[in-house]
Formats: structure tokens, C-alpha cells, sequence
């Protein structure tokens, strides 16, 4: 993402901080699946995933020692998971060793590995919680677009 690109660790404070507006991350495939991110934490940026205006977890996504893979992680009260995140700028897609696009350019993003996740999450107290979620499902596998507000680990001003 690119709230997530240029985190510097070494600057940002251990506990985690309200963000001076919300990062809005949207499923391209179901508008109404969102990421909220709205805290800043030594590692990452954090919110929840939104289903209309119902909270279905906390989601966190960052960049791995400030540089290298972005990554993105989910969890509720029963299960977890974690991937890669792919960033692109349009259809290109952003590469840390090349200067083309910067990562301040990024607008769109995909969270390998999360679809698949949600379709064997556990909860024991609702089985195929999300297995059942075909929009959640939809959503998880496709592209997510970032907002202008997100930008290379920073929040733009207003």
C-alpha cells in the first residue's frame, strides 16, 4: 500500500498512534468491503476489514525491515493469517529495485494468499464462517484500490 512503502521503523513509536485521517483501502470487486487503516504502529498500519458496516477483524499491512515485501496480516478472536501484498501503479506493478513506479505512485494492491485464507479459517463456533462470504471471498482475491490519501508511509495533508 502506499500508507505502507517508506515506514521507517527506527522513527516511529512503539505503541500504536492514531493516523491524522484514515487510509481507505476498497475492494475493486465489492465496493462495500473495505480496509480502514487508522493507527500507526513501530511495524505497520493497522484498522479493520469492513463488510458494509459490519467489522469483521483487524488487518495490518507494512513493509518488512522498512524495505523489501510489503506484507499484510488479518485476525479475529478465533484464527490468523498473513501473505505478501502486491502493490501496483495502474497495471504496473511496483518492484523495490527498480525506479519506475515510485512508491508513492502505487494505487492498487493484492493480498496474496488471503482468499484462500478466509476459505479455511477456523472458528469453532461458526464453521465456513467465511467460507459462506462469496462477496468476502471475491473481494479477498482481487485488486483493492488505495486512496489518494495513502501515500509512501505517510498521510497527505489536507
Amino acid at each position: 500500500m502506499k500508507a505502507l512503502l517508506l515506514l521507517l521503523v527506527t522513527t516511529l513509536p512503539a505503541a500504536a498512534v492514531p493516523l491524522p485521517l484514515v487510509c481507505e483501502l476498497a475492494s475493486e470487486e465489492v465496493p462495500s468491503i473495505k480496509v480502514l487503516l487508522t493507527e500507526r504502529t513501530a511495524v505497520s498500519l493497522k484498522g479493520e476489514l469492513l463488510q458494509g458496516n459490519k467489522t469483521l477483524g483487524t488487518f495490518q499491512t507494512g513493509q518488512s525491515n522498512g524495505y523489501g515485501s510489503v506484507w499484510w496480516s488479518f485476525h479475529d478472536q478465533h484464527d490468523k493469517s498473513d501473505g505478501t501484498s502486491v502493490l501496483f501503479k495502474d497495471d504496473q506493478h511496483w518492484n523495490p529495485h527498480r525506479r519506475t513506479p515510485r512508491p508513492s505512485e502505487t494505487n492498487r494492491v493484492l493480498f496474496v494468499g488471503f482468499a484462500s485464507d478466509l476459505w479455511y479459517w477456523k472458528n469453532p463456533e461458526a464453521p465456513g464462517v467465511f467460507r459462506g462470504n462469496r462477496d468476502l471471498l471475491k473481494a479477498a482475491a482481487g485488486f483493492w484500490t488505495i486512496s489518494e490519501r495513502c501515500l509512501g508511509g505517510r498521510i497527505m495533508r489536507g
